[in-house]
């Protein structure tokens, strides 16, 4: 297998793999490419607005993961951040025909589904956009449940989005396994006492299980290869 945990736990979490009935994943970056897209678009949105200086890439991009508005209110200002984030959106939407998923997405969540997993997406991304995003691609014929970050009062690290959609399927946090790309996506999982996260990066809690692709997860969860 090429997935790693960092204190080599990984027997005594195969254990608790048994018990899982649903993946929930991050979108933007985990299962779609749009992270340089929506980088691109809070750009755009502070030049229309006329903010000087204008935020570096490097700066936006450790913004993602935070809820849209969260980074509206960052880069924007409390005033308009809700102004910011519809420019924001209206920019990002005119840029979808660029979207494109991550290596093995398609792959992992058909195999998942049809060896009987449910699969839910928590996003940052307002729900308009996460929609339109999940049709352009595809991937919303896998998706079961979506929680986006308008529908939430406390995003990413908070756990309320992960409890959120939790509460709408039916499900323990120890039903299901996260699996995100950003620093945040993994606090919200801890926050809510989630028993297994799969990160696409390092990270040293023990119940963080680095993974170099996708297709990583359906090894672990099921000893299955696609």
């Amino acid at each position: 297998m090429n997935y790693r945990s960092t204190d080599d736990n990984d027997d005594a979490l195969l254990a608790d793999a048994r018990k899982i009935k649903a993946v929930i994943f991050d979108l933007d970056g985990t299962l779609v490419d749009t992270v340089p897209l929506h980088v691109a678009s809070w750009i755009e949105t502070c030049k229309r607005l006329g903010f000087p200086p204008i935020p570096t890439m490097e700066y936006v991009r450790t913004l993602m993961g935070l809820r849209a508005l969260d980074i509206a209110k960052r880069l924007c200002g409390d005033i308009i951040a809700e102004k910011a984030l519809e420019i924001k959106n209206e920019v990002y939407l005119s840029l979808l025909d660029r979207a494109r998923t991550i290596d093995g997405a398609t792959e992992l969540l058909s195999a998942l589904k049809d060896r009987g997993f449910i699969i839910g997406i928590v996003t940052s991304s307002s729900r308009r956009v996460a929609i339109k995003v999940l049709e352009v691609t595809g991937l919303h014929k896998y998706v079961d449940a979506l929680v986006a970050g308008d529908d939430v009062n406390r995003g990413k690290p908070d756990p309320e989005p992960l409890l959120r959609i939790l509460n709408s399927l039916g499900l323990d946090v120890h039903e299901v396994v996260v699996v995100g790309d950003s620093r945040y996506d993994v606090e919200m999982a801890l926050n809510a006492g989630v028993s297994i996260v799969f990160f696409l990066g390092k990270h040293e809690d023990p119940r963080v299980i680095s993974i170099k692709g996708l297709l990583d997860v359906a090894r672990y969860l099921g000893q299955f290869s696609i």
